[in-house]
C-alpha cells in the first residue's frame, strides 16, 4: 500500500465518526491539516530546543530562536501541506497543469499570510503575555488555521465550474 492510499484508508476509516457534524472536505482538511500542523509544531519545538538562547546574531542583529524555528519549520512544511490539501481535502477542485501552478501560487500566498499572522500572534503572546514559545505557537496555529481553511477553500482550491 502506498502512502497516499494509506492516508485515504485512514480518512475513510474515521469519517463515519464525524459524518453527522462535518462535511467530508472540512473533515479531510482538519485531519490532514492536523498531520501537517503536528509536523510543523514538532519541527518548531525540536529546532527551538537545538538553537542557542536567546537566538543567533546575523549581521550584528539578534534573531530570536523562536523566529528562526518558525521560519525553518514553515519552509519544511509548506510542500507537505500543499500536497496534503490538494490530494485529500480539495481533491474535487479539478483543473489541469496550468491550474495546478496557479493553485500552488495561491497556496503560497495564503500560507505566507498565515506565517505573518502566526508570527505576530506568537510574538505578541511571548512578549506581552510571557507565554512559552511552544505554547504560543500552538495557540497561534489554531487561530491561523481557521482563517487559512476559509482562504484555501474559497481562494486557492475554489472548484472549477464548467459552464455548458
Amino acid at each position: 500500500m502506498n502512502f497516499k492510499k494509506g492516508i485515504n484508508v485512514l480518512l475513510d476509516l474515521f469519517y463515519p465518526i464525524f459524518r453527522k457534524v462535518l462535511p467530508f472536505q472540512l473533515y479531510a482538511y482538519l485531519a490532514v491539516g492536523a498531520m501537517n500542523t503536528a509536523l510543523n509544531i514538532l519541527l518548531f519545538a525540536a529546532i527551538y530546543a537545538l538553537l542557542p538562547q536567546p537566538g543567533l546574531f546575523i549581521n550584528d542583529f539578534l534573531v530570536a530562536s523562536y523566529t528562526i524555528s518558525l521560519a525553518i519549520a514553515f519552509v519544511l512544511t509548506v510542500p507537505t501541506g500543499y500536497w496534503l490539501a490538494k490530494n485529500f481535502a480539495f481533491r474535487e477542485s479539478g483543473g489541469g497543469e496550468r491550474q495546478a501552478g496557479q493553485r500552488l501560487g495561491k497556496y503560497v500566498l495564503v500560507v505566507l499570510q498565515g506565517l505573518g499572522s502566526d508570527y505576530l500572534l506568537m510574538k505578541a503572546m511571548i512578549v506581552f503575555l510571557d507565554i512559552h514559545p511552544t505554547v504560543a505557537k500552538i495557540i497561534s496555529t489554531v487561530v491561523v488555521l481557521t482563517l487559512n481553511y476559509l482562504l484555501q477553500k474559497y481562494f486557492t482550491f475554489k472548484s472549477q465550474r464548467v459552464t455548458p
